[in-house]
């Protein structure tokens, strides 16, 4: 199964470190040179259209992020030609209310794609208009703000779990994967290959397929952002910052990502996760696509909203 089906990651891992208090000095200048180097902004955009204005990261003020997991190399990353975003969540987060909610999208749901003209499967958004595209069509087809995105390309994920000794996840499920054994409701420290196994398990008996994948990939990232947060993991800062550059785009400033130290930390020990809600049903075209439950999605959305306030 290709690396691009078990999510994103990168970007939290850069932003529970430049949490972390402690980082001055060296690590401070370590950091901000990786934050400049993957920044890409998206031309011509100061805030979301669904924002009256923008955002304040100095007053903690609530955020939207993007988060678009890609198969790439780094080459064509840096340059913005990622292909198709094939995992998709977004992240509401707010430090009044030390909370954080995380939806998942399936990458086969129709949706339209603003700037073209059409309906596809909403992965194709980045392909066609990069990050600009992309975000457009996700605010489009979830009616929510989005703030900052990421796009992470998943080259070294599983040496950056082992860089840092390894994450501690409770599974959703129970399954075996290759020689890998997950029991539901079990706490389990998984080192690089295990949290592979972990979040790329889809069609094995009791893996509850892609939705049970979207959760686990909403385990790891919650996590893996935990683990980043441990003052220990300063002493390893080199080789995560070695891992971060050239596999993480975004329009994340390195000022907005050294603003959020203050207040919010908290919000990644209270994560609420949700997925959208649907059916599968193959159209005209002859494709299959992911049909989101308008109700159900106006729903998800809705508490997206309110954590935004």
């Amino acid at each position: 199964m290709k690396k691009r089906k078990w999510g994103c990651f990168l970007l939290l891992v850069l932003l529970s470190l430049l949490i972390i208090g402690g980082i001055v000095g060296y690590a401070y200048f370590k950091v901000k040179g990786t934050a400049d180097a993957i920044h890409e902004p998206i031309s011509g955009r100061s805030k979301s259209d669904l924002r009256d204005e923008e955002v304040s990261i100095k007053n903690n003020e609530a955020i939207s992020v993007a988060l678009f997991g890609v198969d790439s190399d780094k080459n064509r990353l840096a340059t913005g030609d990622a292909g198709r975003s094939d995992s998709i969540i977004l992240l509401s987060i707010n430090p009044e209310k030390k909370k954080t909610v995380m939806i998942s999208i399936p990458r086969d749901t129709y949706s339209e794609m603003v700037g073209k003209g059409d309906y596809e499967k909403i992965n194709h958004a980045y392909s066609y208009g990069g990050p600009d595209m992309a975000v457009k069509s996700v605010e489009k087809l979830m009616g929510v703000p989005i703030d900052y995105y990421a796009t992470i390309n998943m080259d070294g994920m599983k040496e950056m779990i082992d860089t840092l000794g390894g994450i501690d996840v409770t599974s959703n499920a129970t399954f075996n994967f290759g020689d890998y054994h997950f029991v539901e409701g079990q706490k389990a420290h998984l080192d690089g290959d295990a949290a592979m196994a972990f979040i790329r398990s889809r069609k094995e008996n009791g893996a509850g397929g892609d939705f049970g994948r979207q959760e686990r990939q909403q385990l790891v990232i919650q996590g893996l952002a935990q683990k980043a947060m441990n003052v220990g993991t300063v002493t390893k800062l080199d080789s995560i910052l070695k891992t971060v550059k050239g596999n993480v785009v975004t329009d994340v400033t390195f000022s907005v990502l050294t603003g959020l130290r203050n207040g919010y930390a908290a919000t990644l020990n209270n994560v609420d996760k949700y997925q959208l809600e649907g059916t599968g049903q193959v159209l005209d075209d002859g494709l299959w696509y992911f049909m989101a439950d308008d109700a159900k999605k106006k729903q998800v959305a809705d508490v997206y909203l309110n954590n935004l306030k």
